[in-house]
Formats: C-alpha cells, sequence, structure tokens
C-alpha cells in the first residue's frame, strides 16, 4: 500500500504544482476583484494539498512520528503567514504572497527529503526572517527620507564588502561568510539589498553623464571587491542588476553594450588572474574529463535531472545526496530528480512569475528612486536563479548561489524575504497613491478636506456637504469664509468648482457668472483675494478684459471699481 501511495503522489504532485502555475498567469486575465481573489483562494489550497502529499510520503519512508510534528508546525506557519500579510497589508500584492510561500513550502519539502535536521534548521530561520519582513512594508511607507540617504548605503555596502574580504573566512576557494557562534552570516546577501538602494539613489537624478560616470565607479568598486575575495557570483548579480537599473533609468542602450562589453573583458581578465576561475571554467567545458575531482560536481547533477526524465523517481527514490553540497548549489537538479523535469520547469515558472510582478510594480510606481528599486531588486532575484539553475544544467559555469527561498541557507532566505517584502511596501505606496487620488473629496475621514472654521464636511454627494452658504464643497477648493467651492462651476448659487489655492466660490471654474465672468487659475475671490488674473467682466451680455493686481480691487466691464459683492438668499 505504501508503495502504492509514493507512486502516484509523484503524479498528484506534478500536477497540482502545474495547476498552481498555470494560475500564476490566468490570474492577470480576471478583471474582477471577486474573481482574482477565487484565484488566489485555489491557489492556496492547492499548495497545501501538495504539502501534504509530500509530507505523507516523507513521514512513510523516514518512519519517524517527529515529522509529522513538523509538518503541523509548517502548517501553522505557512497559514499565520498568509493571513498576516493580507491582514496587515490589504493593498499587498497577493500573487507574491502566494509564491514566496510556495517556494518557501517546496524548499521545506526538498531539504527534509535530504537532511531532517538542516531543514528544522531552515524552519526556524525562515519563521523568524518572516516576522522581520513584515515589518519591512511598514517602514517602507513610512520612512520617506530613506529616499535620500542613498551615500550611506553606498558607503555602508563598500565597507562590509571590504570587511568580508579581510576577515571572512575561505569556503570552496571564496571568502563569503563569518561564524558568528552556531551561526554562519554571509554579508554580500544583504549588501544585495543596500546596493540597489544606492545605484538607484545614484542614477534617480542621473540628468548628466557625470553623474553616471560617478554611479558607475562606485558599482564598480562594489563588484572588485567581490572579485577579490573569489565571491564570482554575487560579483555577477552586482553586475548585471547595475545594467539593468543604468538602461531604465538612462534608456540609453550604448551604455549597457559598454558594460557588457567592460565585463567580457573583465571575465576574461579573471580567468587568467584567478586559478578559482579556471577550475570552473574547465569543469563547465568538460565535467568528465576530470570527472572525479573539479568535475564530480556537475557530473552528477547531469546524471540527477537524466534521471528523474520529466515526472520524477518519486520523493525519496532518488540518489540526491550524491551531488555534493546538494542542498545548496544543486537543489533544482535534486528536484527534477525526484519531482521531475515538468516540476522543475513549473519552478522556473514561479519564479519568473515573481519576477514579471516585481517588474510591473516597478512600471507602476511613479516616484523615480522606487521604481529604480523595484526593478534592481526583479534583476537581482532573476539573475540569482538564472545563475543557481543554469549552473546545475550546464548552461553556464558553477557560481555558488542558490535557489532563492527553496535552496538551504539562512542568510538567503532572510535576505530574500526582505527583498520580497520591500517591493511588496513599494507596491503598496502605489496603491496608496491611487486609492487617494481617486477617493472623493468629502467625507469625515479625508483629512484634505478639513475646514478651520466649519470642521470637517459632513457625508454628502460626491463632493460632501454644502457650505454655510448652500454651496456644495468640491475637491480641495477650500475657502475660509464660504466653506469649500462649489459642485459644478455654475450651480444656482453661482458656485466655482474649487482647485488648490482657494478658486473663487462665486467666480466659477471655466463657466461664467454675473460678478467675475469667467472664473480661472488665480482668480480673485469675491473679497478681493488672490489671483493676478481677474478674468472677463460681465456686464448687459458684453464682456471686456480687465486685468487686476495680487490682492487688488477688480474693476467691472465699464472700467468702474467693483467691490466684493454677496448674492442674497
Amino acid at each position: 500500500m505504501s508503495n502504492l501511495i509514493i507512486q502516484v503522489s509523484k503524479y498528484l504532485i506534478i500536477i497540482l504544482m502545474a495547476l498552481y502555475t498555470f494560475q500564476c498567469f490566468t490570474v492577470f486575465s480576471q478583471k474582477d476583484e471577486d474573481d482574482r481573489n477565487f484565484v488566489f483562494l485555489r491557489q492556496n489550497t492547492l499548495m497545501f494539498f501538495m504539502h501534504f502529499v509530500a509530507f505523507t510520503v516523507l513521514y512513510l519512508e523516514m518512519g519517524d512520528v517527529m515529522v509529522l510534528f513538523f509538518y503541523g508546525s509548517q502548517v501553522i506557519y505557512l497559514v499565520a503567514t498568509l493571513v498576516l500579510f493580507r491582514n496587515l497589508y490589504p493593498l499587498a500584492s497577493k500573487l507574491l504572497i502566494n509564491n514566496m510561500c510556495m517556494l518557501i513550502t517546496i524548499g521545506f519539502i526538498m531539504i527534509t527529503r535530504i537532511s531532517y535536521d538542516k531543514s528544522v534548521k531552515q524552519f526556524k530561520i525562515v519563521a523568524l526572517s518572516t516576522v522581520i519582513a513584515l515589518i519591512i512594508p511598514i517602514i517602507i511607507r513610512k520612512l520617506r527620507f530613506i529616499t535620500k540617504m542613498y551615500w550611506f548605503y553606498t558607503m555602508a555596502g563598500i565597507g562590509l564588502l571590504a570587511l568580508v574580504a579581510i576577515m571572512a573566512r575561505t569556503t570552496y576557494g571564496a571568502k563569503i561568510s563569518f561564524d558568528i557562534g552556531p551561526v554562519s552570516i554571509q554579508p554580500s546577501e544583504f549588501v544585495k539589498i543596500i546596493y540597489v538602494f544606492a545605484i538607484a539613489g545614484l542614477l534617480s537624478n542621473a540628468r548628466e553623464f557625470k553623474r553616471v560616470v560617478i554611479a558607475t565607479a562606485l558599482a564598480a568598486v562594489h563588484v572588485l571587491i567581490l572579485v577579490v575575495s573569489k565571491d564570482l557570483g554575487s560579483a555577477l548579480i552586482f553586475f548585471v542588476t547595475y545594467l539593468v537599473v543604468l538602461f531604465v533609468a538612462t534608456k540609453n542602450p550604448f551604455l549597457v553594450l559598454a558594460g557588457i562589453l567592460s565585463g567580457s573583458l573583465a571575465a576574461v581578465g579573471a580567468y587568467f588572474l584567478f586559478g578559482h576561475v579556471r577550475v570552473r571554467v574547465e569543469a563547465w567545458r568538460d565535467p568528465f574529463e576530470d570527472y572525479y575531482v573539479n568535475g564530480y560536481q556537475i557530473s552528477q547533477s547531469l546524471f540527477s535531472i537524466a534521471a528523474g526524465t520529466w515526472f520524477g523517481t518519486g520523493l525519496y527514490q532518488g540518489s540526491p545526496t550524491a551531488i555534493s553540497i546538494v542542498e545548496q548549489d544543486f537543489m533544482f537538479s535534486a528536484i527534477a530528480e525526484e519531482l521531475g523535469s515538468i516540476f522543475g520547469i513549473c519552478l522556473i515558472l514561479v519564479c519568473m512569475s515573481c519576477f514579471i510582478m516585481f517588474v510591473n510594480i516597478a512600471m507602476q510606481l511613479t516616484n523615480r528612486f522606487y521604481r529604480l528599486v523595484a526593478v534592481g531588486l526583479g534583476a537581482t532575484y532573476a539573475t540569482q536563479v538564472f545563475l543557481t539553475i543554469g549552473g546545475g544544467i550546464k548552461l553556464i559555469p558553477l557560481t555558488g548561489v542558490t535557489l532563492p527561498l527553496v535552496s538551504y541557507g539562512g542568510s538567503s532566505a532572510l535576505s530574500t524575504l526582505i527583498m520580497f517584502a520591500v517591493v511588496q511596501g513599494l507596491y503598496m505606496l502605489q496603491r496608496d497613491e491611487e486609492k487617494k487620488q481617486s477617493a472623493p473629496a468629502g467625507g469625515q475621514d479625508s483629512y484634505e478636506d478639513y475646514d478651520p472654521n466649519y470642521g470637517y464636511p459632513q457625508s454628502g454627494p460626491v463632493y460632501g456637504d454644502q457650505d454655510p452658504y448652500g454651496n456644495y464643497g468640491g475637491y480641495d477648493g477650500y475657502d475660509p469664509q464660504g466653506g469649500y467651492a462649489g459642485q459644478n462651476g455654475y450651480d444656482d448659487s453661482f458656485a466655482g468648482y474649487g482647485d488648490p489655492g482657494g478658486y473663487p466660490p462665486y467666480g466659477g471654474y471655466g463657466e461664467q457668472n454675473p460678478y467675475d465672468g469667467y472664473g480661472g487659475p488665480d482668480d480673485y475671490d469675491v473679497y478681493g483675494r488672490g489671483g493676478n488674473y481677474a478674468g472677463p467682466g460681465w456686464e448687459s451680455g458684453g464682456y471686456e478684459e480687465d486685468y487686476g493686481s495680487q490682492g487688488g480691487e477688480r474693476t467691472d466691464g465699464y472700467g468702474k471699481q467693483k467691490r466684493s459683492r454677496r448674492k442674497k438668499r
């Protein structure tokens, strides 16, 4: 019976993953909000069902009751993450939240299969990282001064990378991490985020070529320090991210082509300067030539993918642990072996869906700095996914970076969750602006509608209630004596449709009335205040233009001085 469940489960897991992935893209065709929410609910159902099936298999294979308790803890975590994000931030992107949880779920399944102890450790780190990530959108929305701190980000990033190059321990030929007690921290994972904020600030006002040169030089310092540390995977991520942000900021393809050319020359130089680079390139060119030494990892990765074929060997039926450090650098190969290439393709599409959402959010942002940050984080995420999967399938040389939210690694998990949270915060900023612009001007909850003499207008039709003179209040058309300006620019009270600056309640906006004629921007109000242009006068059907001065009197159509007048009711 157990064997039957295990064999059926691999097809069921693939079907569930395929259905989830399909809805990552079909959700964009849903125009109604309720329909979209129903799609997101289906995704959650599919995710939890897949999680249940996978851990059922793991329990049957491992035979340890602690796996069931561990599964229950993961379910509680996933439910809490979905509920907290959606309730604390109702304007957040639900698709990004779902994809984030799905990638974490896949990571939990595969790391548990490879090493139960490491999976428990990863679970604790991810849970703590999620708590931190829940705070990030609040910081993004409240602390607007972060857009002006790009010099601090630049110096902090360079300083941290320099510290790593000098003091970090060497792992597989590269200086990448510090050990603080039992915890290993990889600073470059967090500098990626600081770096994006730095180049976004430097290029957000790139109106002069000099500014671009300065930004390029500072970005090059980051990359060179990583090259010296032999952390070539991170160096490549930083380089590609800068090129993407540079293109979005300048719209100049020649600068990007120049960057690609210089990067290619630097790669050739690194090949001759660093033996570490030569080893990886030679292993990539022919991994079977030096199979038992330098080519062993990539050879085993290819064997794993080939053994899995389209449908996989089944969870716990393959041998992914034959690949050294598989839980970090070769997680995609382990997934392709046991869950199949179809599942692997769906995983790539889910990652692509995340990147598309990053770019989509970036294109909606009106603030240039925020837009570049979203683009930069999206480029960072996509490049890391490409390097990890590309290295595992022998498309490019190995770079030693992890698959975000799926591979084992506390620093990678925390930095990726922060990236997702930052983009969510930027998305909510834009939604806040859109909601503010589309909301009616009236109502007690709108602080823009405050009248210092009469308080907040009561609820009324569209633009709020009547002012003391019976005029319906218009958006931002505040007049201290007459309340908010009128509804349509020419009602029976001669109430004007106001605009910022207190357009005349009796002058109208683009409408004609017996006192002012055609009211316009900066017109005088009925008390003779404000404005430089009084507008054409109206008298017995004739027009005669007359110009006034700031705060001065107006004249009527016959050149006579005209005092403030109020229509009697």
